[in-house]
């Protein structure tokens, strides 16, 4: 496989897998992992990768579980090229498609298929919020610019079959509202993790799994601390990383 100008080719740490990615545009971050870790994929089980960007949770899952199949929709047709490039790489293109698309026209895409468990890693910040990033690619990822944390969950609400799973990372800050939007399209929350960058600091993100059209009962999960006191990674964020 050769890269083009301005790709890099870089190591997930588990599986063998590898990401292709811009130098300068988006580059996955530690959210991904995390979200591939939480997320409870069963044998056989259809997965669609909601904004897959290059592929990172996608080839996460593939890796934990080999009969499961999956989509990765992406609206960025550069992007979504090195998530199709990087599941040949990794052998996983058997069982793994990638679509350049809209979330927002899912059905475009996918026509009638429904998914067991949907994995999502919107982006964070709303129009207004925070700082934009001048690079494009960046800015999609990171600012709603062309799909909001709605959108998001109704095209889960669309795609997923009846007690299919949406498990999704996001902003901490951000909880009443996912809660309040997962209702309104008929999910409920089954469980939440809150993800704490040190012991003694607030949450600043937080993993959730909610399912389609069942009552569940909320389980709020111990807490995810990532670093210790000196900066180094905690004993549980290493077993995620580098888990056998």
């Amino acid at each position: 496989m050769s890269l083009k100008p301005g790709e890099t080719l870089d190591d997930l740490t588990r599986d063998g897998m590898k990401v292709i990615q811009s130098k300068d545009g988006y580059r996955f971050s530690m959210d991904s992992v995390l979200l591939a870790h939480f997320a409870e994929v069963n044998p056989g089980d259809e997965v669609l990768d909601l904004g897959c960007g290059s592929g990172v949770i996608s080839f996460l899952l593939a890796g934990r579980q080999p009969s499961c199949r999956i989509t990765g929709l992406e609206i960025q047709p550069e992007v979504a090229d090195r998530a199709r490039r990087g599941a040949e790489h990794n052998g996983v293109a058997h069982r793994m498609g990638v679509i350049n698309g809209d979330l927002r026209q899912a059905e475009l895409f996918l026509g009638n298929r429904r998914f067991n468990l949907i994995v999502a890693n919107p982006p964070f910040w709303r129009q207004g919020e925070g700082r934009p990033n001048p690079d494009r690619e960046r800015l999609i990822a990171r600012h709603e610019v062309e799909s909001t944390l709605e959108d998001y969950v109704e095209a889960a609400r669309r795609i997923l079959v009846r007690g299919g799973r949406l498990a999704m990372v996001h902003r901490a800050d951000r909880i009443l509202e996912i809660e309040n939007t997962c209702a309104q399209k008929g999910l409920a929350l089954r469980r939440i993790r809150f993800i704490h960058p040190y012991l003694d600091r607030d949450a600043n993100l937080l993993l959730v799994e909610a399912v389609k059209g069942t009552k569940a009962r909320v389980r709020i999960l111990p807490p995810l601390v990532v670093y210790n006191s000196d900066g180094s990674y905690t004993e549980e964020m290493l077993s995620i990383y580098f888990e056998e």
